[in-house]
């Protein structure tokens, strides 16, 4: 039988061992990073809590006020009380929609943005209350890097002005570094911008991706997806988008390489833990649960044909801000498109939308499949 006796000197020696051995557990997981992928339907919104009270907001979603409600009770459920820097990646809707409302509800040290101008009125308001607060403004180029918390933030994109990139092309893309672990942030680029990023990074491997362009086809090359080897992939999507996002192709592509994806629409809220060596990955739901609800609740193929042309864009109805969801489709060309159809009774076929300045083979295109005429 054993008799422990314990002075008071031990008994304080002991209570001061099991008092630093807390703190150090406590210190060490406020230190861990963890990325948040915010579900906020069709549009980007990424926490990076970067270890120290540090906070970086990427992107802030689509404008409408309930993804910007969404994206500030989130924040302040991870007791974020100020951000110490936004990127905003580029000037798309639904990645600076949000921004305005997030700005008036924490204080925001620095603002980093690609640069590229946009002649939405989204955009305009976004400039505006960045001034009205006196929010530092900068747009940093390839080879510019900060450290925040214990993480090394490194731009890679743009290289030099952004005149030369389209809005989804001047996207900022950057890799976060902690420990040894890397994690790239790619807002909207397409292939042009990943083959130049393969030239200047030939050697770059990451843990995670945020995967370019909510998955559409027009990202993701092959080689760019091969070259990087991720480990994760994490798509910022929303349920039955008009787009199609993400394409079928692009998420069998990233499987194939042995990533594991992971998706907002399926997924939830997504939650990366790193330590600089492993990571945990938390999800709201999983993937099979998901699909189980989606495949109890599939209905005949007349109802979800009838579904798909509900979700598709009718131009001969839609508003200005409908018309500017679609790519390289601004306020100024949309109005353009509504007094086409004015002054001609309508469009008759999807094609005749060619027939508006501002138009071409090129824009068409890209979402030919994503509109109708009735």
């Amino acid at each position: 039988m054993f008799n422990f006796k314990l002075t008071k000197k031990k008994t304080a020696l002991l209570i001061l061992i099991i008092l630093f051995l807390t703190l150090f557990s406590l210190n060490s997981t406020a230190q861990n990073l963890k990325i948040h992928f915010i579900d906020v339907g069709q549009g980007d919104a990424i926490l990076i809590e970067a270890g120290g009270g540090k906070n970086i907001l990427v992107d802030g979603g689509d404008r409408a006020n309930s993804i910007a409600a969404r994206i500030i009770d989130y924040l302040k459920k991870q007791e974020v009380k100020r951000l110490d820097y936004i990127i905003s990646t580029h000037p798309h809707a639904d990645h600076i929609g949000g921004l305005v409302d997030i700005i008036n509800s924490f204080e925001v040290g620095i603002v980093l943005d690609s640069g590229k101008i946009h002649s939405s009125k989204t955009y305009e308001n976004y400039l505006i209350k960045i001034d009205q607060e006196n929010i530092d403004f900068k747009t940093p180029r390839r080879g510019d890097e900060f450290e925040i918390g214990s993480s090394r933030i490194s731009f890679l994109h743009p290289k030099g002005p952004v005149d030369n990139y389209d809005l989804n092309n001047s996207s900022l893309v950057f890799l976060l570094e902690y420990g040894e672990q890397k994690f790239l942030f790619t807002g909207d680029i397409e292939k042009e911008v990943e083959k130049d990023l393969l030239q200047e990074n030939p050697e770059l491997n990451v843990a995670l991706i945020k995967v370019p362009h909510h998955g559409s086809k027009t990202s993701s090359s092959s080689s760019f997806v091969k070259s990087l080897s991720p480990e994760l992939a994490v798509i910022q999507v929303g349920a039955d988008n008009h787009y199609g996002h993400p394409a079928a192709e692009v998420t069998k592509l990233y499987q194939n390489q042995g990533a594991r994806v992971y998706r907002n629409d399926l997924n939830g809220n997504i939650v990366v833990t790193a330590d600089g060596k492993n990571y945990a990955v938390k999800v709201d739901q999983s993937w099979e649960q998901n699909l189980n609800r989606t495949e109890s609740k599939t209905k005949p193929v007349e109802a979800a044909a009838a579904k798909k042309n509900n979700n598709l864009i009718n131009i001969n109805t839609a508003s200005k801000a409908d018309l500017d969801q679609l790519w390289g489709i601004g306020p100024a060309t949309a109005e353009k498109i509504i007094d086409y159809r004015q002054n001609n009774g309508g469009f008759t076929q999807i094609e005749e939308i060619k027939n508006v300045d501002g138009i071409d083979d090129g824009k068409f295109n890209r979402w030919q499949d994503k509109i109708s005429v009735k």
